[in-house]
């Protein structure tokens, strides 16, 4: 079995990152008046000191006109002394850190330490990979035989291009609204959000899909510690309805295992995520720890950075919290799919969002 580190990993896999300085968690917040830069300073060197996997400290801070437009222009080497980088333009102010040894969650953790400092290190990093429960993998791995077993894929695309192409659009969508859905459906906010996708994917599926979910990877002990946690749980959905789906991914939730140790274990899930594999819809909602104070900036499109965790064969799509709880639908894909289709699939997921909530709504 290979015990190489998630993140590492990552992107050693054929079809992974294809510029290592450019994979990297972004996290951004605008603060209610411009800091004092030395004080600033001293909150980024006391976050990479108490958390050891970002390397050792001074963090690179630059003044900038424009976060965004100088991020893009940076390298991010993940040999780096330091994994985290900060840029600061009047009072808004953005932190990068290599993907490696980062998450979303990791990002709302050290924006959240930059504002209120803490002393003392965080609980340690430990990979998934490297304690992982080896007698839990042996009870999981012939449910991942069956589930894994001639998985479909998503329709062909008509397109013909190369490369991958991103949207971002605010879905009209909030945490509370989705909380307040999945009360009423005796669910969960992440299952009635997977269903309204699940519907949407419709016209690229024929009747059943293999989901692979983005979960945040956490135990209770780790929710103060930076570090890449996610982990990767395919779901295979037959009726997109919610009472099913939220059987469907209980079960898989229950058989969860590293996803690294899948792979290795289970030949058939290393040909799904290998480059050139079947086309697969991957979903996403980005979890991260409450953000009292903390007035998120919105990313961009087109930024060029960031980039999926898993080889996008198909596409990717994911729900980004921004200022207010509201959520921005985001959708990365092969250009072998054309831009109006994928558009397309952002409406039909509102869409099938306001159908649920309507239903919601009438129970």
């Amino acid at each position: 079995m290979d015990d190489q580190p998630f993140g590492q990993r990552i992107l050693s896999w054929a079809g992974g990152p294809a510029d290592a300085d450019r994979f990297v968690a972004l996290g951004g917040i605008r603060l209610p008046v411009e800091p004092d830069h030395a004080a600033l300073r001293r909150a980024l060197d006391a976050a990479v000191a108490r958390h050891p996997v970002l390397g050792e400290g001074p963090v690179p801070l630059r003044t900038v006109d424009d976060v965004w437009a100088a991020a893009a222009a940076g390298r991010y080497p993940p040999d780096a002394r330091c994994l985290l980088w900060a840029y600061l333009a009047g009072p808004e102010l953005l932190l990068v850190a290599h993907h490696t040894v980062s998450d979303p969650w990791s990002m709302r953790l050290l924006l959240r330490e930059v504002l209120r400092p803490r002393t003392g290190r965080a609980p340690s990093y430990h990979d998934s990979v490297s304690t992982h429960a080896p007698g839990r993998v042996a009870r999981s791995v012939p449910f991942w035989h069956r589930m894994l077993a001639d998985v479909p894929a998503l329709a062909p695309g008509t397109g013909g291009e190369a490369g991958t192409a991103e949207i971002r659009t605010s879905s009209g969508i909030t945490q509370e609204q989705a909380a307040a859905v999945a009360r009423t459906m005796r669910s969960t906010p992440f299952v009635v959000l997977l269903t309204a996708f699940a519907r949407a994917l419709g016209p690229l599926c024929h009747g059943e899909a293999v989901i692979p979910v983005l979960t945040h990877g956490r135990q209770r002990s780790d929710w103060d510690t930076v570090g890449l946690y996610m982990n990767v749980l395919p779901v295979r959905l037959g009726t997109p309805a919610v009472g099913p789906v939220h059987r469907a991914f209980a079960e898989a939730y229950a058989h969860e295992i590293p996803f690294p140790v899948l792979l290795d274990a289970v030949p058939q899930a290393d040909a799904l995520f290998a480059h050139g594999g079947p086309s697969l819809a991957q979903f996403e909602v980005i979890q991260v720890p409450d953000g009292a104070g903390i007035e998120p900036l919105t990313i961009p499109p087109g930024l060029g950075l960031g980039g999926p965790v898993l080889p996008v064969n198909g596409l990717a799509f994911w729900l980004e919290p921004g200022a207010g709880g509201g959520y921005t639908a985001c959708l990365r894909y092969r250009r072998s799919y054309r831009e109006a289709e994928m558009r397309a699939l952002v409406t039909r997921f509102i869409d099938r969002w306001e159908g649920i909530h309507a239903d919601a709504n009438r129970a």
